[in-house]
């Protein structure tokens, strides 16, 4: 499903040769202020949880500051599930955790012996 201006559509259709034609069957463009287009995207996910952009009832307002936070929960949650939970969020935070490492330069030839 895409989101899309009729403008753009022509440029998208283009994308069928790359596509398996029943891949192809499956794609549907949806226009945010045609009737068709709202009935299509509330055939697939339910309205009330559907944004109003795309015909439905819930509204979202994005504060990045919490979407962070939220990721960094779940990352914690993750990395205690697998048993790799030695950092702590103030490491995370700090960006402790990117690898240390310094490249090493593959050889481009066997050494001669």
């Amino acid at each position: 499903m895409c989101i899309a201006e009729p403008v753009i559509t022509p440029s998208l259709q283009a994308v069928r040769y790359f596509l398996d034609p029943i891949t192809f069957k499956k794609v549907k463009f949806a226009y945010p202020k045609k009737k068709e287009s709202s009935e299509l995207m509330q055939s697939y996910f339910d309205i009330e949880n559907l944004p109003s952009e795309f015909g439905g009832k819930a509204s979202l307002e994005y504060d990045h500051e919490e979407f962070s936070r939220l990721m960094v929960e779940d990352d914690e949650r993750t990395a205690k599930f697998w048993g790799s939970d030695e950092k702590s969020r103030d490491n995370i935070a700090d960006h402790d955790h990117l690898a240390q490492m310094t490249p090493v330069p593959a050889p481009l030839a066997i050494t001669a012996s």
